[in-house]
């Protein structure tokens, strides 16, 4: 009878054949009612929570489905509240109410003892007559081998240690088991065992969850899909949010309101919603307390506390093992640790589902409810440390030279991450050097706006907390000068410095290395603003000055003299030329030969070389200086593409645009691919390529 009803599956609504819906729910029918009253359809054990309001069957329920099959066994693991439960208990009551399986066995697998137990209840049933519990469970197990024995589905519901199923897997016979677990060990792998990974609702899924639990129409859309987004997809945040707003007649945006006010403990209902057993902070507690013991013991949760304060769309795997990662875990374990130690402790948080290595291992992945949750449980002082910890190692993986554009914009969203969550530990008495190395990078990509507005942001902050005078205020406001500046308000940068000027004339005297910077600073928006005359009257006052207070050979010095000759060179290119050779040897000698400063004078020396006639010199020094590009930077870096476009420049002026028009056209499909992938900084460069491209 099995036999006709998988068929009646099979065919049903097949192209060309009847309608057998009919038939199988009678089939159905007559099949349940047979068995129940011969006893042969039993369920054992406990019972599966009743499915969700609202269940969703997701893509990962599909996948089991496909694969469901007698002999195979499948073990859902991920964070605690993914709903794992709920898809085992959705293809338990599925398998018993469409009778595939005579048998079911529920077991919570929080323990061995509870799984022999639950296998001896099972063993019973079946007449086994045996007291002696673990006897009767291997007699259970070796009933379910006989071949024509009957079908059945064990679930064994959260597994808390693989190491409690040792000897008791049950077998690849005429029926399936489940596990359901927050463990990746990889023991949990093995001879016909499928591991089916579950994590958050898909965005689509999230929205029909709380569309159909909320009411359909009773909330706007837009809102249900923010409401989705700041609680990262997690059925059981969704499930709670839910039952909240319900409870107290909110709309999404304004539990959303008070959401972002208060603690995750502070937005609990009174009853447990969907048949959930824990909330939030007590399911990620359980996890945090197993990976904390396992071996290098106590160094799961200092990393999670690290994790906690930075981004939760992936954290530089690097910086897990960076020295000062390793010197807090020594403080907190109170023994030597080592960075395998490091690695070894952010394995465990991985294996508890805490957190996951991304597919190229560059990056770590942890939930951002979790994240939330470390953060508002943890005592306030080591949350702090932890952030001071985490600059601290960002900022020694920060590479010298920003030729990863992956990994620097990865490092400056930590950035922004730890500036939400450090509250004031990264300003304790003076700023966190990270802070000013994240703002300066964004011009070297580039960001011309984005410099601005994170210049504005961080402005406001360190008046409040180190005072409008202190020099680190001073400095955002000189950064802040210069990236409004290059984003095209010229006058407003100068205005801005020469403000600056004065109070750090008042404050540091007028020797002092950062008031002779804003006196650079000065002139080169005075020429910038058209006042040449004074522009070069300034610089040349001020190169008397540093070498007299730093010395000609500093690179402050040099510096400006590499100034004064770009912005006399229009005046006298030959005399612009011989002078930036030397400067130009003298930079590489302090700076070293491929620091980025040394390469855009290289540039501006290949301008010169063309502003005095020499056209073939200028455009070979440029493309040896493409090769040096690329070798420093990368091959997409904004910088090594412009070199590109100011190579096809110089052959087309040079009357070679069958050179320089197909390779336009070739660098315009790469900028414009750059862009589709986010690269918006490229936008400029691609308008000027289209330009250039117009005018041949």
């Amino acid at each position: 009878m099995r036999a006709v009803v998988a068929a009646c599956h099979r065919y049903a609504k097949f192209p060309g054949e009847p309608d057998l819906d009919p038939w199988l729910r009678d089939l159905r029918r007559m099949l349940r009612d047979e068995a129940r009253e011969t006893g042969r359809q039993q369920w054992v054990g406990g019972r599966p929570p009743s499915l969700a309001g609202a269940h969703q069957h997701r893509r990962v329920a599909t996948d089991l489905d496909d694969a469901f099959r007698p002999g195979h066994l499948f073990v859902l693991n991920g964070l605690g509240g993914v709903g794992k439960t709920q898809l085992a208990a959705e293809l338990a009551r599925r398998s018993w109410a469409d009778y595939q399986v005579e048998i079911v066995v529920w077991v919570t697998a929080t323990s061995r003892e509870k799984i022999i137990a639950g296998y001896a209840d099972a063993a019973a049933l079946l007449g086994i007559e045996e007291t002696d519990a673990p006897a009767a469970a291997d007699l259970f197990l070796a009933a379910l081998s006989e071949p024509d024995g009957l079908r059945w589905l064990i679930v064994l519901d959260d597994l808390q240690d693989p190491a409690d199923l040792s000897g008791l897997w049950p077998p690849a016979g005429n029926g399936n088991a489940v596990v359901t677990t927050r463990s990746r060990e990889a023991a949990l792998a093995g001879h016909h065992r499928t591991i089916l990974p579950v994590g958050p609702f898909e965005p689509a899924e999230s929205h029909r969850y709380l569309s159909e639990k909320l009411g359909p129409g009773l909330h706007d859309p837009h809102a249900v899909d923010r409401l989705a987004d700041e609680l990262g997809h997690l059925p059981l945040a969704l499930a709670q949010a839910a039952a909240y707003l319900m409870d107290r007649h909110l709309t999404c945006d304004e539990y959303l309101r008070r959401f972002r006010a208060r603690r995750l403990d502070e937005l609990q209902t009174r009853l447990r919603p969907d048949d959930y057993a824990a909330t939030l902070t007590s399911t990620f507690a359980l996890s945090i307390e197993r990976a904390n013991e396992r071996d290098p013991s106590g160094a799961a949760l200092p990393l999670l506390e690290l994790a906690a304060v930075l981004s939760p769309n992936g954290i530089p795997a690097g910086m897990f093992t960076a020295a000062p990662v390793q010197k807090m875990l020594t403080d907190r374990r109170g023994r030597a640790t080592t960075a395998d130690d490091s690695w070894d402790g952010l394995a465990n948080l991985e294996v508890l589902s805490l957190g996951r290595l991304d597919d190229e291992r560059r990056a770590v992945v942890v939930h951002q409810l979790l994240q939330r949750s470390v953060r508002e449980s943890g005592p306030a002082d080591r949350i702090a440390g932890a952030a001071v910890c985490a600059a601290d190692a960002l900022l020694e993986i920060w590479p010298d030279v920003e030729g990863d554009l992956g990994l620097v914009d990865l490092l400056r969203a930590n950035v922004e991450a730890l500036i939400e969550h450090a509250g004031g530990a990264l300003w304790d008495g003076k700023l966190h050097q990270l802070l000013l190395l994240a703002g300066n990078s964004l011009p070297r990509q580039g960001l011309l706006s984005a410099a601005v507005r994170y210049w504005e942001r961080l402005l406001p902050i360190a008046i409040e907390r180190l005072g409008p005078e202190h020099a680190d205020s001073l400095t955002i406001r000189n950064n802040l000068c210069w990236a409004v500046g290059r984003a095209g308000d010229a006058v407003a940068a100068l205005a801005g410095l020469r403000d600056l000027l004065r109070t750090r004339e008042q404050l540091l005297g007028a020797d002092h290395p950062n008031t002779l910077a804003t006196r650079h600073a000065v002139a080169h928006w005075q020429d910038e603003t058209g006042d040449h005359d004074e522009a070069v009257a300034g610089l040349r006052r001020l190169i008397d000055d540093y070498e007299r207070v730093l010395g000609g050979d500093h690179r402050d010095t040099l510096n400006t003299r590499i100034a004064l000759v770009e912005t006399l060179g229009p005046d006298n290119p030959v005399a612009a030329v011989a002078e930036l050779r030397l400067l130009l040897d003298g930079l590489g000698r302090v700076l070293g030969p491929d620091d980025p400063e040394v390469l855009e004078v290289g540039i501006e020396l290949c301008a010169g070389l063309e502003a005095a006639g020499e056209g073939a010199e200028a455009l070979s020094e440029m493309e040896r200086l493409l090769g040096d590009y690329r070798r420093v930077l990368g091959a997409t870096h904004a910088d090594t593409l412009t070199v590109r476009y100011l190579i096809i420049g110089m052959k087309g002026r040079r009357g070679r645009s069958a050179e320089a028009v197909p390779a336009a056209r070739e660098l315009l499909d790469e900028v414009i691919g750059l862009i589709a992938q986010g690269r918006t900084e490229l936008e400029a460069l691609r308008a000027a390529i289209v330009s250039w491209l117009g005018q041949i």
